[in-house]
């Protein structure tokens, strides 16, 4: 009888014991430990968190980053390149892989003999003397070595250049493979002199010291982790902003509502950063002004290339307006002006039809065989078209556009006619942080924000007013410039 009893009081301890260890245990502080709060509420998972050391952080991993990465490494110090996208290149690898360049061997080797004067001139001209003129001619005397520079790093240029902007000055160097070719050869070279290239990371704080210095920065990659990067210097070469609706409508009203091709991580980041660091910021309401089709239909396929087309273009009212064979940012500069909500250009004779027709089905493209049903399908008034279709011909019968000089005037005929919809959009951004000619961000009384540096479309503002001079002139400043950047960051950390 006693045995049985101790046999059922052990049994009872044994019970209680897992009870207790079921409903858990407290700490010192009467907290219990099992995962629930002293409110019996889930606790939150500790955040992984991940700590690196470097000496130069550059963030942004298009064709500034890149470049800036480089001189860093080959400056002597280490380097780590984070990119919030899965892939390098940013808007850089989307471009067409134009650099703007005088005096540079491949022109050279075309005989071709230009002062890189000329090319800043040309540049202010554009700018109407808005511009930061000891930077642009920096960047036009540093051109040509450029074009070495990155011939030397195993990027192909075509030997056949070509006059881009208003300029006939055949300045426009033509990377093979586009934006490709320029980004692969660099990221080649980073990665073999070292640069650790961290992808899928957004950067989200810069880190600053209790004097305002830069000394690194935060992010998350896209596993939820957070990383903190310890660096002597910080490089910003994020892109611009492009595709944030609110800073468009901040720096560069003139763009609002309107979308763009550029890479989809253009959201500000490190115009935004700068700001939070005390960076003094420029804007003049500009940015690089294009057309298109719709947002999904690139200027590149069949049907968004249709833009590219010399016909008569009209606005709501049925009307001309301008040059249609103008060079594109003064078109766009045009376009605006008009404040129409949407264009049309007008197809006939020999076409692309099965472009148009694919058009027609994405509801882009209107189809008619005269002009009054044309008119009708796109919602223009019929008399108006009727006669800007009228003067249009008879220019074009004369073969000289007297009302704005387009040197493409054809006529248009009755038959199979179409109507292209056509919208203002924009290839990049103007604006953010002010930077001197070492790269280094300045706060508003001019003064360097130590530790802290900028290059490429994130740091343009000082460059252009509101017209883009010519296809070429971005990437050529993105590379000359952040180059520096990169070579100064690196010496900074010495």
């Amino acid at each position: 009888m006693l045995k049985r009893k101790r046999m059922l009081m052990l049994i009872s301890i044994l019970l209680i014991v897992s009870m207790i260890a079921a409903c858990g245990t407290t700490d010192d502080n009467g907290v219990e430990e099992n995962g629930l709060d002293e409110n019996g509420e889930a606790e939150a998972p500790e955040e992984e968190e991940t700590v690196m050391d470097t000496e130069v952080l550059v963030v942004g991993g298009g064709g500034a980053g890149l470049a800036a990465a480089i001189e860093a490494a080959e400056e002597g110090a280490s380097v780590i390149l984070v990119e919030k996208l899965s892939i390098l290149g940013g808007s850089t690898l989307l471009s067409g892989g134009i650099l703007h360049a005088a005096e540079s061997p491949v022109q050279e080797r075309a005989g071709i003999e230009e002062p890189w004067e000329d090319f800043a001139e040309y540049w202010m001209e554009m700018s109407e003397g808005d511009a930061d003129e000891e930077m642009v001619n920096y960047i036009a005397q540093n051109s040509g070595e450029n074009i070495a520079w990155l011939e030397e790093k195993g990027v192909v240029f075509g030997e056949d250049l070509t006059a881009e902007g208003i300029s006939p000055a055949k300045r426009g160097h033509h990377a093979e493979d586009g934006g490709f070719g320029l980004i692969r050869p660099l990221e080649e070279v980073a990665r073999d002199l070292g640069v650790e290239i961290i992808l899928n990371t957004t950067v989200t704080d810069l880190i600053l010291d209790d004097d305002g210095a830069v000394i690194g920065a935060e992010g998350e990659n896209s596993d939820g982790e957070t990383l903190t990067f310890n660096a002597k210097a910080v490089v910003l070469a994020t892109g611009g902003f492009s595709q944030s609706p609110e800073m468009i409508d901040e720096y560069a009203p003139v763009a609002s509502g309107q979308f763009c091709y550029a890479a989809s991580g253009n959201v500000g980041d490190g115009l935004r950063m700068a700001r939070e660091a005390g960076a003094d910021i420029v804007a003049k309401d500009g940015v690089i002004g294009f057309r298109g089709v719709s947002p999904d239909r690139s200027y590149r396929d069949p049907l968004g290339g249709l833009v590219f087309y010399p016909n008569l273009y009209v606005d709501e009212s049925g009307q001309r307006f301008m040059n249609e064979a103008n060079y594109y940012a003064l078109m766009y500069e045009d376009m605006v002006e008009n404040e129409s909500d949407k264009f049309y250009s007008i197809f006939s004779g020999e076409v692309p039809a099965e472009a148009l027709e694919e058009g027609i089905e994405d509801g882009y493209v209107f189809k008619a065989e005269s002009f009054e049903e044309l008119a009708e399908a796109m919602g223009v008034p019929v008399d108006d078209f009727l006669e800007t279709v009228e003067r249009f011909n008879e220019l074009a019968e004369i073969g000289e556009d007297e009302d704005y000089g387009n040197p493409a005037i054809a006529t248009i005929e009755e038959g199979e006619l179409y109507a292209l919809t056509v919208l203002p959009a924009t290839l990049g951004s103007f604006g953010g942080p002010r930077v001197n000619m070492q790269g280094e961000v300045l706060d508003p009384d001019g003064n360097p924000i130590k530790g802290l540096y900028a290059a490429g479309e994130v740091a343009n503002g000082q460059l252009y007013k509101s017209v883009y001079p010519a296809s070429g002139t971005s990437i050529t400043a993105v590379f000359v410039l952040a180059r520096d950047a990169g070579r100064e960051a690196a010496m900074a950390t010495k």
